[in-house]
């Protein structure tokens, strides 16, 4: 089971809603939050058992995992930092 993530940054108002984040009824694969620094982008990327994750925007292969219940992170898009909203109420399977 999983739930939802928003992201907001206040400094450039880049943000994300409803971003996924866990896992079905199955172990794997799961969703993980990510960063990458090659688009600029956040969002979440499935992963699985011996296959490398990679940006659901650019499909770029050096994204940076974020913990599933961070708070917060630098934004991708200016470097400022930005805020997480774990929505634990909106869950999916």
């Amino acid at each position: 089971m999983g739930h939802l993530v928003d992201f907001y940054c206040r400094h450039c108002r880049y943000e994300e809603k409803d971003v996924g984040v866990g896992q079905g009824r199955a172990p794997t694969p799961f969703l993980r939050l990510f960063s990458c620094p090659n688009c600029h982008s956040f969002g979440s990327c499935w992963i699985e058992d011996g296959k490398t994750p990679r940006c659901s925007w650019c499909y770029h292969d050096a994204v940076v995992l974020v913990a599933d219940d961070a708070a917060g992170l630098p934004c991708p898009k200016c470097g400022e930092p930005a805020k997480l909203t774990h929505r634990s109420g909106d869950t999916w399977e």
